[in-house]
């Protein structure tokens, strides 16, 4: 069943006047059930209320998940877990891959994305490769989208702040006996900071971001047992860009985001269920430079998905076929390639036991095939757990064409692999929550570009270390901290951008149940970029977030102390800024 049917079909659903329950079992690959993943959860309070609107602002306060942005609002953004690469951490929206296929490795940049749009982000450590198979090699950022959970209601949102930011948002929250959803519109500009930093290229231009993005995302219940999501969305982000003899040569980023999707899931019966799920996610990158012209880089990546789950006794299945079609074009390079799959994955518990096995087997139309696999064993509140992953080149890594006469794509490049192993402690109480993780991270066959000789396959590293977090909770107040330790041997590159120390702590006050002050801080040691040593730095952020019936009122302070400090090298933070949100509820 296509896309545009089922949204031709949509509105024929919503005039329905039975109403119908929902299913009991969907065929949904849940990390969590199968796997001992180390996961991070940011709530809905957090992405709605967010004063500045941008997904990335929540995403650098989580735990252990390192973000360095190029500049201010709109700049590239790039996540570390555990030591891997940036280009090692996969997006999803609504279990839908959207790794960017038209860039060099297939890595999303989360610059532009906005919350509101957004249920929950839930942040796993670790391989995902046997559920969600290439690109979540060092871990995943699961977005989950809104749908209608709040209906009937109407929210209206307005922001603004430090360096003339401005934005809105509609978000419409509706419902039927048969069917729910959200649709949702936002609109956000900021003059910026200049992406450059004085401190190294004397640069002082502000450099603007502008970012449009519809959604739409919806539920529908066709018959008790038969349930159809339907997602859409479209998000348009302009950013200008420094270059580097000149911070004022106005060129501009333009990134054009699309994605469709649609998922049906069968009940079939009490205790399993299948899903069938088609999506497109489709990139579109255009680079204005007042120097070079305009250049377009494109990338498709077409999903279809089958999947089968089972829950009986203390015994959870989840099996299933995948087939993606990577495509990339641009200026020499019009190419693509295949990869099918399957896997299954098992979990089972019985009392303070726990056990969960699993495999995929994928076939690359151009390399062959590779196998992923994992393991885990829990007993009471502790785990532990084995699991593979990889990374498939992209097409650009692949196939792109000599410049200059100088070699850039290898179609002999092998997949990156990763084998890691994660041992947990974890306790969860009424009040108190602990957490202990000791994790291996062994990576082989790392893409490296080197000039005259373009991609191959030569890094390896190890990256080992610990977590400790704990959270309190009162009537009145919580505590939360986390500290992370790594390390990195064997290493046959300088391993960059990377520091071994990470502290996060925060601290909210509730003097009544609509009132919440919150200070948040985080602290990095000393790391290696490419052109230097970047100094240890903290940063700390002061908010404010009160709620009325109708009304709720945001405040945020951002790097309360105004410290200097540098992310990538080169490149500017924001200092010292303040910034507000206000929704009204209709």
């Amino acid at each position: 069943m296509s896309v545009a049917f089922l949204l031709l079909l949509a509105p024929l659903v919503l005039g329905a006047a039975t109403e119908l329950d929902p299913i009991n079992v969907e065929a949904e690959k849940d990390i969590a059930r199968f796997t001992f993943t180390s996961s991070e959860t940011v709530g809905p309070a957090q992405l709605e209320h967010q004063p500045m609107g941008l997904l990335s602002q929540e995403l650098e306060k989580v735990p252990g998940l390192i973000a360095n942005q190029n500049g201010g609002p709109g700049g590239r953004v790039s996540f570390f877990l555990r030591g891997t690469e940036s280009r090692h951490v996969s997006f999803t929206l609504d279990g839908l891959k959207i790794n960017d296929t038209s860039n060099t490795d297939r890595q999303f940049d989360a610059a532009f994305l906005t919350s509101p749009f957004l249920r929950e982000v839930v942040i796993h450590k670790g391989p995902q490769a046997v559920l969600f198979g290439s690109d979540a090699l060092g871990g995943m950022i699961e977005l989950k989208t809104r749908r209608g959970e709040n209906a009937p209601e109407t929210r209206l949102s307005v922001n603004a702040g430090s360096f003339g930011t401005v934005g809105s948002g509609l978000t419409k929250d509706w419902a039927t006996p048969t069917a729910n959803g959200t649709l949702t519109a936002t609109r956000f500009r900021s003059d910026g900071i200049s992406r450059l930093n004085q401190k190294r290229h004397d640069a002082t231009e502000r450099d603007s971001t502008e970012i449009t993005q519809l959604t739409s995302s919806s539920e529908h219940r066709w018959h008790q047992k038969i349930q159809t999501d339907l997602l859409a969305s479209y998000l348009q982000g302009r950013a200008e860009q420094d270059g580097f003899a000149d911070d004022n040569s106005h060129d501009y980023s333009v990134n054009d985001q699309y994605v469709l999707q649609q998922k049906t899931n069968l009940a079939l019966g009490q205790a399993q269920a299948v899903s069938l799920r088609n999506g497109l996610s489709r990139h579109q990158r255009r680079n204005e430079s007042l120097s070079s012209g305009e250049e377009v880089f494109t990338g498709d990546l077409v999903q279809t998905e089958f999947v089968h789950r089972l829950e009986t006794g203390p015994w959870g299945v989840i099996s299933g076929l995948a087939s993606e079609r990577e495509s990339a074009r641009a200026r020499g390079l019009d190419r693509s390639f295949e990869l099918h799959s399957g896997f299954v994955q098992s979990s089972f518990r019985t009392g303070r036991f726990r056990f969960h096995s699993g495999g995929r087997v994928e076939r690359h139309s151009r390399y062959g095939t590779f196998r992923t696999g994992a393991v885990g064993v829990g007993w009471s509140r502790f785990s532990l757990q084995y699991s593979q992953g990889y990374k498939a080149p992209s097409v650009y890594q692949l196939f792109a064409p000599p410049q200059g006469g100088q070699p850039i794509g290898n179609p002999a490049l092998r997949p990156e692999t990763n084998h890691s192993l994660e041992a947990s402690w974890k306790m969860s109480a009424e009040a108190l929550d602990l957490g202990v993780s000791l994790f291996r991270n062994r990576l082989t066959n790392l893409f490296t570009y080197i000039s005259g000789q373009g991609y191959i396959n030569q890094q390896r590293f190890i990256a080992e270390g610990v977590e400790v977090s704990g959270k309190v909770r009162t009537e009145w107040a919580e505590v939360s901290s986390s500290f992370t330790h790594q390390q990195f041997k064997d290493a046959e590159a300088e391993v960059l951008r990377r520091p071994y120390n990470i502290l996060h702590a925060g601290v909210s006050v509730f003097p009544e149940e609509t009132l919440e002050l919150n200070v948040s801080g985080r602290w990095f040691s000393s790391r290696r970029d490419f052109d230097g040593r970047l100094n240890p730095y903290e940063v700390v952020d002061v908010g404010v977030r009160k709620n009325w019936d109708r009304h709720d009122l945001s405040l945020q302070i951002r790097n309360v102390l105004n410290r200097e400090y540098e992310e990538l090298y080169g490149f500017s933070v924001l200092p010292r800024s303040l910034f507000m949100g206000y929704g009204l509820r209709l």
